[in-house]
């Protein structure tokens, strides 16, 4: 049986100042009291694993999150405009925890053409996964 390819994105947002036992508390949640609706969220947004783990930095308490799915770029676009009673809690705990508001990356909910401005100075891509071939270009643009 041949899996769909999945790409996957490392979140790392810091914890403000005194909310280390309460993300930890939201992390319990999600594992426990919230478990059916977060497992129901995940699957409506096309999210196949999430990790979230706690760093403690010199700066502060950071919270390391992984996110994968067949198309990541669609499955935050759908977190972040999505109006479920849980995606919108979620939202606000991140709010709470992180001072991070996903409201205020909505245009990333849509796909978002490079910036005609911007210079690209390398890009790889594999060109074929499909047989499993390690075959790769990589490019230096000037």
């Amino acid at each position: 049986m041949k899996l769909p390819p999945i790409s996957g994105i490392v979140l790392s947002f810091p914890i403000l100042a005194g909310k280390v036992e309460a993300w930890r508390r939201f992390c319990q949640e999600l594992s426990g009291s919230r478990r059916k609706q977060y497992e129901i969220s995940r699957q409506q947004l096309g999210i196949t694993r999430e990790r979230m783990s706690l760093k403690e930095t010199p700066y502060g308490a950071t919270s390391i999150t992984t996110l994968e799915a067949p198309d990541i770029a669609q499955a935050l676009g759908n977190l972040i405009a999505s109006t479920r009673s849980f995606d919108t809690w979620y939202r606000q705990r991140l709010r709470e925890l992180h001072g991070v508001d996903l409201s205020g990356y909505e245009q990333y909910s849509q796909p978002w053409p490079l910036p005609r401005d911007q210079q690209v100075y390398f890009e790889w891509m594999l060109e074929d996964a499909s047989d499993g071939a390690s075959t790769s270009t990589p490019t230096m643009f000037s």
